[in-house]
């Protein structure tokens, strides 16, 4: 018994202590510095967009967790205004470098240079797109600005090992979402395409947003971007399963339609792909104005009895022709707003219905909204954290159903994207092995550098 070797605990601590205390620091100021830029970001966000709201007509409705549901719409005072949509998508794809968040997340973590000014364009053509009514996420812009930070200071200092960008790109999602601990857990599963994650890269990711979020909420606030306080108990369960069903069936639509548009419309030119977004949301503001934007605002509408069944269902659809369609083209913005959207206006449909979904409207948006995502993104735990964040504990019996079926169910996107862990061998452990990825397949366009990867 006394014979045994003993480790030196103090020396390993020493070790640990010298390797994980500068990262923790570096981590926090580069959160931090990050939740400074993106509040000036997203300052100039609302800027363009209400600018060119009024100029068009119309203000889609905030989230009530930023600004709340201050709505304008007297339509164009001249209609063929509204018909300059489809040039200034045009222009705006000339704009940006046609890349977005999932392939400046590959170079990072292959640690390959990016051409000069590209993230700078991509954050440019993302925000004058969602200015101009398109359907994504600002987490694409806010999620290409901090990997762009931290990948600079990560270049700056070298002897931390990396890891800081992991730190701004977190600091970007969760101050998207206003949710720093689902941001960074999103941070990591988008990277990593399986249920193991690297610890290297959620410390910093954890840090980095909850810093980021610190000083973003300063400007912004801290409350939920929706606040859905509703309490479920253990007999939500299989109310949880068939929004899961309903949710993956959603998701499996959404990704394998605009994988299928994709194919047919990849012949046209890039310009004259972001022009036909343009024409349809040019027709959404003269025909169904409730469809443009991002569409959070409407959720929390959704959940109220001004909006009555037939008129959420009729919004859904019209939000999933045009999210094909902008996924079809690849267009700037991320797809993980969206995703919630279409799950919780799914979720506040079938709160209409009888019997086993007679549940309180708030907590299956709140559901199906984080299944949609956590089918979409591939990201389960962050999809779990969002809605704990958003509306709390007490909606896990619901949500924790509905967001493993939906994750289950759901195809991935693009199986050969991101960055795969490597098995386990008796060498060395997936958490410390670098990820392998398959060669991606030949790309027509690739040297053109005008094709955008999904999120």
């Amino acid at each position: 018994m006394g014979r045994s070797p003993q480790l030196n605990f103090p020396t390993l601590w020493d070790q640990e202590v010298r390797h994980t205390g500068p990262l923790i620091l570096y981590s926090a100021f580069t959160g931090a510095l990050a939740g400074l830029l993106l509040a000036f970001l997203n300052a100039l966000l609302r800027a363009l967009t209400e600018a060119l709201g009024l100029f068009f007509g119309y203000l889609a409705p905030e989230p009530p967790g930023e600004g709340g549901l201050a709505q304008a719409f007297t339509g164009p005072s001249f209609w063929p205004l509204a018909f300059l949509l489809p040039l200034l998508f045009a222009l705006t794809s000339l704009l940006g470098t046609g890349q977005g968040l999932a392939a400046f997340l590959l170079q990072a973590r292959e640690d390959r240079p990016s051409p000069p000014s590209s993230h700078l364009r991509a954050v440019l053509g993302g925000i004058l797109q969602l200015s101009l009514y398109s359907p994504m996420g600002r987490e694409g812009p806010f999620g290409v600005l901090g990997l762009w930070l931290g990948r600079g200071l990560d270049r700056r200092f070298p002897r931390l090992g990396g890891g800081l960008a992991f730190a701004g790109l977190a600091a970007g999602l969760g101050a998207s979402l206003h949710a720093p601990v689902a941001g960074a857990l999103l941070a990591t599963e988008i990277l990593y395409r399986s249920l193991l994650l690297e610890a290297r890269a959620l410390t910093p990711a954890l840090i980095g947003a909850l810093a980021g979020f610190a000083v973003y909420g300063a400007f912004y606030g801290y409350t939920p971007l929706l606040t859905f306080q509703a309490q479920v108990d253990m007999g939500a369960l299989p109310a949880g399963a068939l929004v899961g069903l309903v949710a993956a069936a959603l998701a499996t639509l959404w990704v394998e339609g605009s994988r299928l548009l994709e194919a047919r419309i990849r012949p046209l030119p890039y310009p004259w792909r972001h022009a036909l977004l343009g024409l349809a949301l040019a027709l959404a503001l003269l025909f169904l104005p409730e469809a443009l934007g991002s569409g959070l605002g409407w959720v929390a509408v959704a959940t109220t009895p001004l909006l009555p069944p037939l008129a959420v269902l009729s919004l859904l659809f019209a939000k999933l022709l045009l999210l094909l369609l902008a996924s079809g083209i690849r267009a700037y913005g991320g797809p993980y707003t969206p995703a919630l959207v279409l799950g919780g206006l799914l979720g506040a449909f079938l709160a209409h219905l009888p019997g086993p979904m007679a549940l309180p409207p708030e907590t299956l948006a709140l559901a199906g909204g984080v299944a949609v995502l956590a089918g979409v993104a591939r990201a389960p735990f962050a999809a779990t954290v969002l809605a704990a964040e958003w509306g709390g504990y007490a909606t896990l019996p619901l949500v924790l159903p509905a967001v493993l079926l939906a994750y289950v169910l759901t195809p991935a996107y693009n199986p050969t994207e991101g960055v795969r862990e490597g098995q386990a061998t008796p060498e060395g452990s997936p958490s410390e092995t670098p990820p392998q990825r398959e060669p991606p397949p030949p790309d027509p366009e690739a040297a053109g550098g005008r094709e955008t990867p999904p999120g």
